[in-house]
């Protein structure tokens, strides 16, 4: 059985409607009683930042990229963590997250975003002067392309809307959990008012994820090219944006 629990932590309005994601869960599970969406813990920071790091590649670890391991978590899940964790969830199963969805509605977090988002890139460079990543090119590379190209290559995003990022373990990846945590984030929204929500990532001829948004009614809103993976792949990579109303 799948089921949805919230967090004693959450001070978010309580939601308690049963529901079926869609998929092939059972066949996933391999006869196991099933994954649990439920809210965002304390002590699931260590499990977010780990999933974070083994699919920022591309859906792959990004130690290739980025050595950093514990900075590239901060770099994208801090805001959440630290400005509105009782918009964040997790998929467990038996006892271990296998997915993470992180929100906001907060007119504030923006602001959030950007002040954290410094604070983190001033650790990189500060460890950089003192040598961390002497040996790998690429976390120096990586660094440059924030300071320089990573923010002229942000996509247009809708004002006023809310946010959502997502990461799923592969093997639960198409598999009921991404259906399961967007109908607890669309409850939520509709419980607290809040009719349009966005998303952004990153998408390339072998992968392309707005086809997967699509089918939960979101339309790209914009899209623009991405030097980050340049070493990476030969294929043009963007960064998208989509959008959705309710």
């Amino acid at each position: 059985m799948i089921r949805r629990s919230n967090g004693k932590e959450s001070h978010a309005p309580d939601i308690d409607q049963r529901f079926r994601p869609l998929g092939r869960a059972h066949e996933m599970l391999d006869g196991r009683n099933g994954f649990e969406i439920r809210s965002y813990r304390d002590r699931d920071r260590a499990a977010i930042q780990r999933l974070c790091c083994d699919t920022g590649f591309l859906g792959e670890p990004i130690d290739a990229v980025f050595q950093d391991r514990e900075l590239f978590a901060e770099l994208f899940t801090k805001p959440y963590l630290d400005h509105e964790p009782e918009w964040a969830w997790v998929a467990e199963d038996q006892g271990r997250v296998v997915g993470y969805l992180l929100g906001s509605v907060g007119k504030e977090f923006e602001l959030a975003l950007l002040r954290s988002g410094f604070q983190t890139t001033f650790k990189m460079v500060f460890r950089l002067a003192m040598g961390r990543y002497a040996r790998h090119p690429r976390s120096r590379q990586f660094i440059r392309w924030l300071l320089g190209s990573g923010f002229r290559e942000q996509p247009r995003h809708p004002r006023n809307a809310a946010h959502l990022h997502w990461d799923i373990e592969r093997e639960y990846r198409g598999c009921g959990v991404a259906q399961g945590f967007w109908q607890v984030f669309v409850d939520r929204l509709l419980a607290v008012g809040v009719r349009h929500c966005y998303g952004s990532f990153f998408s390339y001829p072998r992968r392309r994820p707005e086809r997967i948004y699509a089918r939960f009614g979101f339309d790209v809103f914009d899209r623009r090219q991405t030097t980050l993976f340049w070493p990476e792949l030969a294929e043009e990579v963007e960064v998208v944006c989509v959008h959705k109303r309710f």
